[in-house]
């Protein structure tokens, strides 16, 4: 006996709906929110020694780049102005507040040094320690800077 074309057809329904149906899974469940670990910027002062921004880490003749961190604040110095903000580690980046900063006006290169230094400390940059080396990265920019002498403060060379 034939199979008249209307079982056909639905035959042929029933079948691409099985197989749509078996093409396609229910979305994964979304992974919980986690709370981020916000955690105090170790304290210490740092001295720039290589950047994306500036190979050797500093400009003849102008102080070596410095950053310290103490009490949840951090303070910059590139050479030429001071900046300053509260900071705080969230996760592995770090976050600063609004950062204020001396307006001096620098000679070039520096200028352009500064403006590179102080836009990566305010880009949220992955924060790490290894031993005495810190590492600031935020996308192609990124500096590593050394822990400063046992006098507590940069050497200017």
């Amino acid at each position: 006996m034939l199979a008249r074309p209307r079982d056909n057809v639905r035959w042929f329904t029933a079948l691409f709906c099985a197989l749509v149906q078996g093409c396609f899974t229910a979305p994964p469940e979304p992974a919980p929110a986690r709370e981020p670990v916000v955690a105090a910027v170790p304290d210490g002062v740092w001295e720039l020694v290589t950047s994306t921004f500036i190979g050797a880490g500093r400009i003849p003749g102008v102080a070596r780049a410095t950053l310290a961190f103490k009490d949840g604040r951090m303070s910059a110095f590139s050479g030429c102005n001071s900046a300053s903000a509260a900071a705080r580690l969230v996760d592995d980046w770090l976050e600063v507040e609004a950062i204020a900063t001396t307006r001096r006006a620098c000679p070039e290169p520096l200028g352009s040094f500064e403006s590179r230094f102080f836009k990566l400390l305010g880009a949220r940059p992955v924060f790490r320690v290894d031993g005495d080396t810190l590492t600031l990265v935020a996308g192609s920019q990124n500096a590593r800077l050394r822990r400063a002498g046992a006098n507590g403060g940069p050497d200017g060379r």
